[in-house]
């Protein structure tokens, strides 16, 4: 479970930094920027479809944590996690799918409802992950690349890095690819696609939590 919670943090702070003007992709990442800044639940649930976000990111990671669970069982020998086969990976995430997904969705709310940081991250951890991705946000900066549009879908490759700080360079340099779909003349946000490219990165900083926890 604390992967897909790393992974969220990560994925969810490429929404804060970005530029564009105008009617397109750019110009929806501005307005998801402003929403997160401002708090504004209702602007950025215009911008994005968290629900197909959070379920593309799960399923997709899913599959290369399964597909690689071997060369991680053998680099990471002290999580269980990985001390199985693919499959139970597979089985494993499908069990505990919603829960996770529940997981998301209330950290989500924590963020926009303002919640403090709690005393202990055991107290309140949607409030705790919300107030991580905060922090995370302050210490990233992020560089549109690319926009590659096609009718009704685009892709904006989007680099993010952290600064000199230890939570920056825990951050440090990561491109993401955002795919963005053209519903009723608007721009939103619904998926990653390159989660493939991004997990061994996700799950090494991971277990660089999991081992000093």
């Amino acid at each position: 479970m604390r992967k897909f919670y790393l992974t969220i943090l990560f994925l969810l702070t490429i929404l804060l930094t970005s530029c564009g003007v105008g009617d397109s992709p750019e110009k929806a990442l501005e307005e998801i920027q402003e929403a997160l800044n401002t708090k504004d639940a209702e602007k950025f649930s215009a911008r994005v479809d968290t629900e197909k976000l959070f379920a593309q990111i799960y399923d997709d990671a899913t599959i290369e944590l399964a597909k690689n669970c071997s060369e991680y069982g053998k680099k990471y020998p002290r999580d269980p996690y990985f001390q199985h086969d693919g499959e139970f990976i597979k089985k494993y995430n499908a069990e505990h799918r919603d829960l996770h997904l529940n997981f998301a969705r209330q950290s989500y709310d924590a963020y926009f409802a303002n919640l403090p940081a709690p005393h202990e991250p055991h107290d309140n951890p949607y409030a705790y992950v919300a107030h991580e991705f905060f922090e995370i946000h302050k210490v990233s900066n992020a560089t549109v690349e690319n926009v590659d549009v096609k009718e009704n879908y685009a892709m904006v490759t989007l680099k993010v890095e952290g600064d000199g700080s230890l939570r920056g360079m825990f951050v440090g340099l990561l491109k993401f690819k955002l795919g963005f779909e053209k519903v009723d003349g608007k721009w939103i946000l619904t998926r990653i696609e390159n989660i493939d490219e991004l997990a061994p990165t996700i799950v090494d900083k991971a277990e660089l939590v999991w081992i000093n926890l």
